[in-house]
């Protein structure tokens, strides 16, 4: 069960980061590389909540699992 929610807040983090990128691409000027200037209290947040969610995700997608197996053993 913890490998699962590590591997949601993994993942999580790994969107957050993925849509910054995307998002900051879209209004960033041209000259600008993407480094350090994209990072705010906003991509901050919005990298704790994805985190959140996919851990609680990969949480539950574990308990259905295991419920699923149990309803088949009896």
């Amino acid at each position: 069960m913890k490998k699962a929610i590590l591997i949601g807040a993994i993942a999580g983090i790994l969107f957050s980061i993925w849509d910054t990128l995307l998002s900051y691409s879209d209004s960033a000027p041209i000259d600008v590389e993407p480094g350090l200037e994209i990072i705010s209290w906003s991509v901050v947040v919005k990298t704790m909540i994805y985190m959140l969610i996919g851990g609680v995700a990969g949480g539950l997608i574990m308990f259905m699992i295991k419920c699923f197996n149990r309803s088949l053993g009896n």
